[in-house]
């Protein structure tokens, strides 16, 4: 029994963790320059339509194998956990650390009428890392290491919590925002960082705290999925003192070092302006799965102090995995093709704040509408030959560039370079034959002062976990959910969903999951959703940061769910295989989800 569940359950935990991306499509299908070429050339195309229902079919009857009949069998099979709560007697009121945020919005600055912002950070890597091996998440279970990657300048990397604490002067409160080097973190997870919290917050009037992840995937396991699966499930089938899969050391020190970055943000707050501006990044982002849909901008915020010994802070968001490093799979060693590379790191984000920091400014960035979206110079396009590592380290030092001159000249920026240290190498001749600058084709970006206005509103609620697979990693506490069971043996969590507002500029759905494009932006991958997208919705250039207080997994427009199969891709004509949906909470979820924040959107706009 126990080795016939260890093959189930590594079949499907493989499927989730490797969830490859390929498209194909017989010899004579076209690839099309527009949507609009597409539809002229193919409106009368029956063969096609017969494709698509045929997609469609197969899509229900994947679902209804992995999830009806594979899924159900193993939820089933396996016990719950001690740590399994009724449902039924579950009161969400009493459900601790919830911070809801503002009771009231403004349109206008109130009361001091003026920024104030801090900035801390501060190391998640556990005590005892380099001596006892960790597992690498996003990689397939049991790779462990215990050693960073180290930068040019002989640093190690490091896996850190920053922090910001933001406030308006309006005398309505202290908002709180960590970012996590860190794959996702469970609901249940942010509640410890926010217990950690608690007296400092009532001390400090904060209102909000907000803990989204950085979505490397080469850091340490914070899903559990990773570390021991079986091992867990094995104790926990067998014991009533509940194993959780993420290693409890780790969670601690995330706990601590946020408690830690959160701290030094408070001891930093200084009055200041605030400033924004935002450019589309083409050439760096690309939606890899059908429908396609994504947010190209990267949006800036540029905190700068009255007093000029303070620290500037330059707060990003961009939707895009940090993912270039993990395709570093296997060695070059043809003899070892299952020798995983072991080493940790902080993908482009940590040379993306050496760039920055070199220039003087403090750095976080806040995960985006991540969507399926990736980087575009994972392998350079430029022609620079490197490893998948060395591909996250030009990618960061590149976005790293483009945020410190993204309101500057092409001069200005050229000067940046140099007096930066000129970390992409463009003034070796050799290579600036092959490489394209960072500054050239960059627009310059309107800078713009952001009134000082912070509004902030977050609604919490359970949701039911329809995806089976799931649905047993968190009832096995193999995942770090707080997971509810009702008297039918369906499985719920607990999450959250936010609204955000900076001055007028930055309007801001706050996602717990990774949410598919469309869902925002609209166009035929909205098709046959019952709520509207949320720009349409909302009138204005909402924009998403996902993975926000939960790590909810994909949240996709339920005409288009499945958990492996096709979407037919209208820009080159050809069926792209979707399995991102293996990990999601379930086909209802985006309904929950936007629902949700539409009932908040509509109590104060």
């Amino acid at each position: 029994m126990k080795k016939t569940v260890r093959i189930i359950l590594s079949l499907v935990l493989c499927c989730c963790l490797m969830m490859p991306t390929v498209a194909f499509a017989a010899q004579d299908e076209a690839t099309y320059n527009s949507v609009a070429e597409y539809v002229e050339e193919s409106e009368n195309d029956t063969g096609l339509q017969i494709k698509i229902e045929l997609s469609k079919l197969l899509n229900s009857l994947s679902n209804f194998f992995l999830n009806g009949i594979l899924g159900t069998a193993l939820k089933w099979i396996l016990p719950d956990s001690a740590a399994v709560v009724d449902y039924e007697e579950f009161n969400i009121g009493e459900y601790g650390n919830f911070y809801p945020g503002m009771d009231t919005f403004i349109d206008e600055p109130q009361g001091e009428k003026v920024w104030s912002l801090g900035y801390g950070k501060a190391s998640v890597l556990p005590a005892d890392f380099g001596k006892k091996s960790y597992a690498k998440g996003a990689y397939l279970p049991y790779v462990f290491g215990n050693d960073m990657y180290e930068d040019e300048d002989g640093q190690k990397e490091d896996l850190m919590a920053r922090a910001i604490v933001m406030n308006d002067g309006s005398g309505r409160g202290n908002v709180v925002f960590i970012s996590l080097d860190a794959m996702g973190f469970a609901n249940a997870d942010v509640r410890l960082i926010r217990e950690a919290l608690k007296d400092i917050a009532e001390k400090n009037n904060i209102v909000s705290i907000n803990v989204s992840c950085t979505h490397i995937h080469t850091g340490i396991d914070s899903q559990g999925v990773w570390t021991d699966p079986i091992g867990c499930i094995i104790n926990n089938i067998i014991s009533p003192n509940v194993r959780y899969g993420v290693e409890r050391s780790f969670i601690d020190s995330v706990v601590a070092g946020s408690k830690k970055a959160v701290e030094q943000a408070l001891a930093d707050m200084t009055k200041g302006e605030l400033y924004y501006s935002q450019t589309e990044l083409e050439e760096y982002v690309h939606d890899r799965t059908a429908p396609i849909a994504l947010d190209k901008n990267i949006y800036k915020l540029e905190f700068v102090p009255f007093d000029k010994n303070d620290t500037p802070t330059i707060v990003a968001t961009l939707g895009v995995h940090p993912e270039s490093a993990s395709y570093d799979w296997a060695s070059a060693d043809p003899d070892k093709p299952l020798s995983f590379d072991k080493k940790f790191t902080a993908d482009f984000i940590w040379y993306a704040e050496k760039v920055i920091n070199s220039a003087g400014y403090n750095f976080i960035f806040i995960q985006g509408n991540v969507s399926t979206v990736t980087s575009t110079r994972h392998l350079s396009g430029d022609g620079v030959e490197q490893s998948a590592h060395y591909s996250a380290v030009r990618y960061g030092y590149e976005i790293g560039y483009i945020l410190l001159g993204l309101n500057m000249t092409k001069a200005e920026r050229i000067a940046l370079n140099e007096k930066t240290g000129d970390r992409l190498g463009i003034s070796d001749a050799d290579l600036y034959e092959e490489y394209t600058p960072w500054y050239d084709g960059l627009p310059t970006a309107e800078r713009t002062a952001v009134k000082p206005v912070l509004n902030i509103k977050l609604e919490q609620f359970t949701v039911r976990i329809e995806n089976n697979i799931i649905a047993l990693l968190g009832k096995t506490s193999v995942a770090d959910n707080f997971v509810l069971k009702d008297d039918y043996g369906r499985y719920y969590t607990v999450s959250e969903v936010g609204y955000l507002e900076i001055g007028d500029d930055m309007k801001v759905y706050m996602s717990p999951g990774e949410t598919f494009g469309e869902l925002l932006l609209g166009g035929s991958g909205a098709d046959g959703f019952e709520l509207s997208p949320i720009r349409e919705y909302t009138g204005e250039d909402v924009i998403i940061m996902d993975l926000m207080n939960d790590a909810a997994g994909y949240v996709a427009n339920p005409a288009n769910y499945v958990l492996a199969g096709l979407q037919y891709n209208e820009f080159t004509g050809v069926f792209d295989s979707d399995t991102w949906c293996l990990i999601s909470y379930g086909k209802n979820a985006a309904t929950k989800f936007i629902g949700t924040f539409y009932s908040i959107y509509d109590s104060i706009r």
